[in-house]
């Protein structure tokens, strides 16, 4: 049997693995511009499975009651873990946030290496 030229296009097309995609974040906890109390833990969800070695978050303080012009200030002790199903990761702190305003500059990888990258900015009371 002969293959013509579009027989070979129809069977390389048929055998196409699925789309790569960058993970994106779905939701989080405290929410993207929400208010938050006594705050130890964050959690980022994301549409698919993330790869722990490629991914992590970053914590800063952005805004101090009372200090109107400081620079952004870097939480530390922060660990991060991703949940069993792999599509959560949380970031825990060594203690609860200070009232003020707060960035969480995270990256991800899916399982394929598609990367990620975001903020998510909440409000501690």
């Amino acid at each position: 049997m002969r293959f013509l030229p579009s027989m070979l296009i129809i069977a390389a097309l048929g055998t196409a693995g699925p789309a790569l995609a960058a993970p994106t974040l779905t939701s989080s906890t405290p929410a993207e511009q929400g208010e938050a109390a006594k705050v130890t833990r964050i959690t980022l969800n994301f549409s698919e499975a993330i790869d722990p070695a490629t991914s992590g978050v970053e914590v800063l303080m952005t805004g101090m009651p009372g200090m109107d012009h400081h620079d952004p200030m870097k939480m530390g002790g922060v660990k991060t873990a991703i949940s069993p199903d792999g599509k959560a990761m949380v970031a825990t702190l060594p203690r609860a946030l200070s009232e003020g305003t707060y960035a969480v500059h995270w990256h991800a990888a899916s399982k394929s290496a598609q990367k990620a990258q975001g903020v998510l900015t909440f409000t501690t009371r």
